[in-house]
């Protein structure tokens, strides 16, 4: 009699969709909470729509939910159970595009304010592979008219998304470091461009502030020789690859009140420093 063996079947889709159902298997055992969810119903979120959250499908959850659920006043420490039962679907309506707070780089708050080590080293690793599917799929849109995955926002504000989420940035800053395509360069310049000042060698985004870590990373980071050396190699290839016209989608116009070149071009002087 012939042995039969069980092959495993790879999950399908982009790396992100993957990453998505892996969000979703790490956090499967969390049910719906019984009680009120940490927000208030009194004058931030809609009472039907938090019943909603509650009551309803997970994935049947919208931006909406989200977005009240996400600017609504909240504890300064966050019921874990509460959040990993939901941060599959929020997860995913990221990975959609939604909008889910008027800030971007609040969008996770929420998994950050948990009391540190609620989170299993299964979750953990769910988290950072969806973190690094999610940031190298958008690296990857590079829009001037900001349609794409992180639209509009800069790549410095979605890695300050994760650092609100207590996620490792190390990862995703080598990933970035190893592209070798023009839109993750030119997403590279928009976000030194309009995100870091030079001069004081410091985060530009008021949201990074108290973000001490962030910081910390970030400007360790785009000061390292390697860093450096690395980036003026990249923009050296964009510069010669050919005019200004090729670095932007068919049809589409640059709107920013400084001109693609000149952001380029102070990006590297200040690599080449």
């Amino acid at each position: 009699m012939k042995e039969r063996y069980e092959k495993a079947i790879p999950p399908r889709g982009t790396p992100l969709e993957v990453a998505t159902q892996a969000v979703y298997q790490a956090f499967a055992r969390y049910d719906a909470p019984h009680g009120l969810l940490d927000v208030c119903t009194a004058c931030c979120m809609d009472a039907e729509l938090e019943r909603e959250m509650r009551h309803l499908p997970l994935r049947q959850l919208t931006q909406r939910h989200f977005y009240e659920y996400n600017d609504s006043a909240k504890s300064q420490v966050q019921p874990a159970d509460e959040i990993k039962y939901l941060a599959p679907r929020l997860l995913e309506l990221l990975a959609e595009g939604a909008r889910l707070h008027h800030s971007t780089e609040l969008y996770l708050d929420r998994l950050g304010r948990c009391e540190p080590g609620s989170f299993s080293a299964a979750e953990q690793s769910a988290l950072r592979g969806f973190a690094l599917a999610y940031f190298a799929q958008g690296l990857e849109q590079w829009s001037a008219g900001g349609d794409s995955l992180f639209q509009g926002d800069n790549a410095f504000s979605i890695l300050l998304i994760w650092a609100y989420a207590r996620v490792p940035l190390e990862p995703l800053l080598q990933h970035w470091l190893d592209c070798e395509s023009d839109a993750s360069t030119l997403n590279f310049v928009d976000a030194c461009y309009w995100d870091y000042v030079w001069n004081a060698n410091q985060m530009g985004n008021a949201f990074a502030t108290d973000e001490v870590e962030y910081k910390r990373t970030m400007e360790e980071w785009l000061n390292r020789p390697a860093t450096k050396a690395r980036w003026t190699e990249k923009l050296m290839r964009l510069v010669d690859a050919g005019p200004t016209s090729s670095w932007l989608p068919a049809g589409a116009v640059d709107h920013h009140c400084y001109p693609l070149p000149e952001r380029i071009s102070a990006v590297f002087d200040a690599m080449a420093a």
